[in-house]
């Protein structure tokens, strides 16, 4: 079977696409020195007490989501990372743990879990969705592309995780563009510096939206105006704070 490949190089603009790259790598090491306000719990719906898994991006792990998965434990849910590791992308190793973290979850407190996953870690939740809609409340995407092969100056390393790819990947290359089957919200923003922000638009309809933010790639999880709108809809509330540039 012939070797599958999540993304392309940016080869038409190789300047540009350096420079968002490290626009957006210098943004993420800034938040490590000096991390952004997250909203005060006050200021947000509250949660019931559900389970929330959060995935990480490809090349990442629970070290990009621990402030998020820390604020929505603050704000009333049980929230939880990937656990120890790096997400080297959809290996038959990285899709069994991804079925096996929510499974438990679903089991452990018997009632349907809601997903949040960045980059990546969202198109694992959507498919993950796609098969248990009966075990998902709800999916929340952060930069997650949807349409492949997608643009990207993580392309040269994506080349050489594509060797342990699981198979079956292929096999639904087209069908990962297709919404879940349960209330889906898809965050972008257009200073992502690493994923086209075009490439994380899905079809709305009565299930399914995009909200976009102001945020570079790697800190999208700890973006207040994203955490909000995660917080809303995790409580199933309406949003309508306005985009407002930083």
């Amino acid at each position: 079977m012939a070797r599958v490949h999540l993304t392309t190089n940016l080869w038409e603009r190789p300047f540009l696409a350096a420079f968002d790259f490290a626009r957006d790598l210098s943004t993420f090491a800034v938040s490590v020195v000096k991390p952004r306000e997250a909203p005060e719990a006050s200021t947000v719906p509250q949660g019931d007490g559900h389970k929330v898994v959060v995935l990480p991006g490809i090349m990442t792990g629970d070290f990009t989501t621990v402030r998020l998965v820390g604020w929505l434990n603050r704000v009333g849910y049980d929230a939880q990372g990937w656990g120890p590791g790096v997400n080297w992308g959809p290996t038959s190793r990285s899709l069994t743990r991804v079925d096996a973290l929510i499974d438990a979850a679903y089991v452990a407190s018997g009632r349907k879990v809601s997903l949040v996953g960045r980059s990546l870690g969202g198109l694992y939740a959507r498919e993950y969705a796609k098969r248990r809609p009966d075990r998902v409340a709800r999916v929340i995407t952060l930069g997650t592309p949807v349409q492949f092969p997608v643009k990207t100056p993580l392309s040269p390393f994506e080349s050489v995780l594509a060797h342990f790819y699981d198979p079956s990947v292929a096999t639904r290359l087209d069908d990962l563009p297709k919404n879940p089957p349960v209330p889906l919200t898809a965050i972008y923003s257009k200073s992502d510096g690493i994923i086209p922000w075009q490439a994380c638009l899905v079809e709305e309809g009565p299930l399914a939206e995009n909200l976009e933010i102001d945020s570079a790639h790697t800190v999208m999880g700890e973006n207040p105006r994203a955490m909000r709108i995660i917080a809303a809809r995790l409580a199933d509330k309406p949003f309508s704070e306005p985009l407002t540039k930083a």
